[in-house]
C-alpha cells in the first residue's frame, strides 16, 4: 500500500483560517468592551431575526448567481455554486473591502471552468451590477423620501447629491452598454491589451442584460437581498433597544455600502463604524449607539462568513467533489 501523503493542503487552510480569525479579533479589539455592554441588554429574539435576514440575503445571492450562470450557458451545479459563494464570504473576513471575496470566488469559479472563464467572471461582475442597480432603484426612492432631512447636515447633503449623480451615471453606462458596436466607435479599442477577452466578456454581458430571467429576475432578487440587509441592521437596532426609524436607516445604508467597497480595511470594519456614526447623526443617533449598531451588525456578517470556513478547508479543487 502506498503511504498516505501528509495533508499539507488541509494544514495550510487551517493556518489561514486561524490567522483570519485572529486578524478579525485584532482589527476590532477596541470595540469589544462597548459591544459587550450593549449586547448585555440585547433582546435575543431580534438578534436571531437579524441573523436570519442576513442568511436570506446570502441565499438570494446564491440563487441570483445560479440564474446568471445557467442562462449564460455555464453548467455549474447549484451545490458547488453555494460552496463558492460561502468561500467568498469567508474570504471577506480577512481581505480589505466588503467585496474582495468576489475576487476569490471568481478565481475559484474560473478554475472550475477554465474554458468559460470570461463568462464566469462576467457573471460575478453582472451579479454585482444587478446588486448595485437594485440598490440604486430601491434606495433612490428612499433617499428622495428623506431628502430634506438628509440635507440638514453637510455630509449627508453632499452624499445624497453624489449618490443621485452616481445613479444617473450608472443609468447612462447601462444605456451605452446596449450599443452592440460600441468598440468599433472607440479609436483606442484596437490598442487595448486582452481585447479578445474583453470582447468575449462584453458579449457575455449583453447576453445577461438582454435575457429577461437574468436582467429582471436578477434585479428582483437583488432588490429582495438589499431589503433583507436593511432589515438585518434594523432588527439589530431593535435588539439593542434603539429608537431608529426604518426609513432613516434605509436612506443612509446605500452611502455606507458604497464606502465599504473601498479596500481600506478588513471587511470594511472601522470604515463602516465611522460611516454609521457620521451618517446617522441626521437621525439623532449618538456616536456610541451608531458604533454599537455597526459592530453588532458587522459581527453577524463575520459569523455568516465564518460558516464558509469549513467549506474552504474541505474544498479539493476543480472537478473534485467535496464530502
Amino acid at each position: 500500500m502506498a503511504a498516505k501523503k501528509f495533508p499539507w493542503s488541509l494544514v495550510i487552510r487551517a493556518v489561514v483560517t486561524v490567522s483570519a480569525l485572529a486578524l478579525v479579533y485584532v482589527a476590532n479589539r477596541d470595540g469589544w468592551p462597548e459591544f459587550r455592554r450593549s449586547l448585555a441588554d440585547a433582546r435575543p429574539a431580534w438578534l436571531l431575526a437579524a441573523g436570519a435576514a442576513y442568511a436570506l440575503t446570502n441565499l438570494l445571492g446564491v440563487w441570483r448567481w445560479q440564474i446568471l450562470l445557467r442562462n449564460g450557458g455555464v453548467g455549474l451545479p447549484l451545490r458547488l455554486t453555494g460552496r463558492l459563494v460561502m468561500i467568498g464570504l469567508f474570504a471577506n473576513n480577512f481581505l480589505p473591502g466588503a467585496m474582495s471575496g468576489d475576487v476569490v470566488r471568481a478565481i475559484y469559479a474560473a478554475r472550475e471552468l477554465p474554458a468559460q472563464k470570461p463568462t464566469v467572471i462576467m457573471s460575478i461582475v453582472m451579479e454585482r451590477l444587478l446588486g448595485f442597480g437594485a440598490m440604486f432603484i430601491v434606495s433612490t426612492a428612499l433617499v428622495l423620501n428623506r431628502y430634506d432631512a438628509l440635507c440638514a447636515t453637510p455630509l449627508t447633503r453632499v452624499s445624497a447629491q453624489a449618490y443621485l449623480a452616481l445613479f444617473a451615471l450608472g443609468a447612462g453606462v447601462v444605456a451605452l452598454s446596449k450599443w452592440t458596436n460600441l468598440g468599433a466607435a472607440l479609436p483606442w479599442w484596437r490598442k487595448l491589451p486582452g481585447r479578445a477577452w474583453l470582447a468575449e466578456a462584453g458579449q457575455a454581458y449583453r447576453v445577461f442584460i438582454r435575457h429577461p430571467a437574468c436582467c429582471w429576475g436578477g434585479l428582483a432578487l437583488s432588490a429582495a437581498a438589499h431589503l433583507c440587509l436593511v432589515l438585518m441592521f434594523y432588527f439589530v437596532s431593535l435588539a439593542l433597544r434603539m429608537r431608529l426609524d426604518f426609513f432613516d436607516l434605509a436612506a443612509v445604508l446605500p452611502f455606507i455600502a458604497i464606502l465599504t467597497v473601498i479596500p481600506a480595511t478588513i471587511n470594511g470594519f472601522g470604515l463602516r463604524e465611522v460611516a454609521f456614526q457620521e451618517f446617522l447623526r441626521f437621525a439623532g443617533m449618538t456616536t456610541a449607539a451608531s458604533a454599537a449598531l455597526s459592530l453588532c451588525g458587522g459581527f453577524i456578517i463575520i459569523a455568516g462568513g465564518l460558516l464558509g470556513g469549513p467549506v474552504y478547508l474541505r474544498y479539493r479543487g476543480p472537478g473534485q467533489q467535496v464530502h
